[in-house]
């Protein structure tokens, strides 16, 4: 839905964001995430095109009451609470790019960039719901390893010196994050007189968190190796192990509005920024800017409770802008684009369970020195289950 987070929360699924959203689940929600993209990048008349894919995430989240067992004691709560674990991917770094070149009294010689890895959270949420108003935070660790290599290879050079030179880096560190989501009633009278109306609601909600610091620990290798059979390391410029240094990671602030007919259909909006220029790394120092994204949304159902399967689809669709935090020859980078999808609802274990396909088409950095045009694809998956901390009982 272009990215509805701040104020988006469901009965069946989670919403990793915005921790406010636990404590409104009614079932235990097992939710994974897979996305390829499809990329195809210009500089002037050089183009690449090609296919990446991640996870994009995986959750396991709960209510700490079964909304069953209190139907049947009929407990009328006070208050909710949720619980969450998951994994995210924090950063990706995949590349490997080969450029050739020519200089007088040299020849030819060629150079290549190769880098991958990134970073994750291991993310545990908790969330509280008093009355209309709800309350939640995400805690979570960082961890991962980012790998370069850098060589230069000179061709017309007879015994020449080739340079070689690797950086891993290891990155640790304590991550958090606040979310608040508030619900206006509109049709509350309506409600106590007949229960089974679609509940027509506004929901406020914001999420955010200050800069945190990381750590990291770097080894580097660089060598002079000479173009002989075989190939020998002739120097080593430097040789470094477990340099330690430090970081820090930008804060962020979102908000968003939503509105919801019931089950049938929702549309809303959601507003994010980040403080790109506190980013600071020892090993690794860059400027970045401030970025920003605005997204719009919604969902419709056409009968979320029809025997016929089309009318309990949730037809989603959204849009999006956003600045990044970087620029390229000076210029400011923007991304745009859509996305649309289904939720496709189906029975596991007599349980409804949902399975969600989505795609994105986007352009980043239109008339800058390097654009992008990419399709993203999303397939996710969520379990639903009933059976978490239900009471048995036997007459």
């Amino acid at each position: 839905m272009g990215n509805l987070t701040a104020a988006y929360h469901d009965k069946y699924n989670v919403n990793i964001q915005n921790p406010a959203s636990l404590p409104h689940l009614k079932a235990t929600s097992f939710e994974v995430g897979l996305n390829a993209k499809y990329s195809r990048l210009a500089e002037g008349a050089v183009q690449y095109n090609g296919w990446t894919g991640n996870l994009s995430y995986f959750s396991l989240a709960f209510p700490l009451s079964n909304p069953i067992n209190d139907l049947l004691d009929r407990v009328d709560r006070k208050y909710q609470l949720g619980m969450s674990f998951s994994l995210n991917p924090y950063t990706s770094v995949g590349y490997d790019i080969l450029t050739t070149g020519a200089e007088t009294g040299v020849g030819n010689f060629e150079r290549n960039y190769i880098g991958a890895g990134g970073t994750y959270t291991a993310l545990w949420g908790t969330g509280l719901k008093v009355k209309d108003f709800s309350v939640g935070v995400n805690l979570g660790y960082l961890f991962g390893k980012i790998g370069t290599n850098r060589t230069i290879r000179f061709f017309n050079l007879p015994t020449a010196f080739n340079n070689f030179e690797r950086i891993n880096t290891h990155i640790t560190g304590f991550v958090y994050n606040l979310g608040l989501q508030y619900d206006f009633v509109l049709n509350k009278e309506e409600l106590l007189e007949n229960p089974s109306l679609p509940k027509k609601q506004i929901t406020i909600g914001m999420y955010g968190n200050p800069s945190t610091s990381f750590n990291t620990s770097t080894d580097e290798l660089f060598l002079i190796i000479r173009d002989v059979v075989p190939s020998l390391p002739t120097d080593t410029i430097v040789n470094v192990l477990d340099a330690e240094g430090k970081g820090k990671l930008p804060g962020k602030f979102g908000v968003g509005v939503m509105y919801n007919n019931g089950d049938i259909w929702g549309i809303g909006i959601n507003f994010e920024t980040q403080n790109w220029s506190a980013f600071e790394n020892d090993q690794n120092p860059i400027e970045l800017i401030n970025s920003y994204k605005v997204s719009m949304g919604g969902f419709y159902s056409p009968n979320p409770t029809a025997f016929n399967y089309f009318k309990r689809i949730q037809y989603k669709a959204g849009i999006f802008y956003s600045k990044e935090p970087f620029e390229v020859l000076g210029q400011e980078v923007d991304t745009y684009g859509i996305t649309a999808g289904f939720g496709l609802p189906f029975v596991n274990v007599r349980k409804i369970s949902n399975a969600n396909i989505g795609v994105g088409l986007g352009v980043r950095g239109r008339n800058t020195a390097i654009s992008e045009e990419f399709v993203k694809l999303n397939f996710g998956f969520t379990f639903n289950s009933t059976d978490w901390f239900l009471k048995r009982k036997y007459n």
